[in-house]
């Protein structure tokens, strides 16, 4: 049977920003993606049953349904929670650098002087 590759991508985010106009409608659409992923995971624990499905390749077929739903590496459910995880971290990042651009506007908001106008 095949193998399921759980390699993570390797990005160096510490530069990330986002454009504030964006950052909200970025975030609505990573936590719809998140429930997408949500479902999958319950989706991919029904495949960890163990179904008779008869023997000989049927029973491997059952086999290989459970052992890619549930098993323990390379699991479809350890590659979802570990994609719904990255999401998450994603979603911060966004929040993260939508503060700080929100701080930064409000401080040089704050340093203008509008004298005489």
């Amino acid at each position: 049977m095949s193998e399921v590759s759980t390699a993570k991508p390797r990005f160096d985010l510490s530069g990330f920003a986002v454009a504030p106009e964006l950052a909200a409608d970025a975030h609505v659409k990573i936590s719809a993606l998140q429930d997408v992923v949500g479902q999958m995971v319950r989706e991919a624990k029904v495949l960890g049953r163990t179904v008779p499905l008869g023997g000989g390749y049927a029973d491997e077929v059952g086999k290989f349904m459970a052992q890619y739903g549930i098993g323990t590496e390379g699991s479809a459910v350890e590659a979802l929670t570990a994609f719904g995880k990255e999401l998450e971290a994603l979603k911060n990042r966004i929040e993260k650098a939508l503060a700080k651009y929100t701080r930064q506007d409000e401080q040089a908001a704050a340093d203008v002087d509008c004298v005489g106008g």
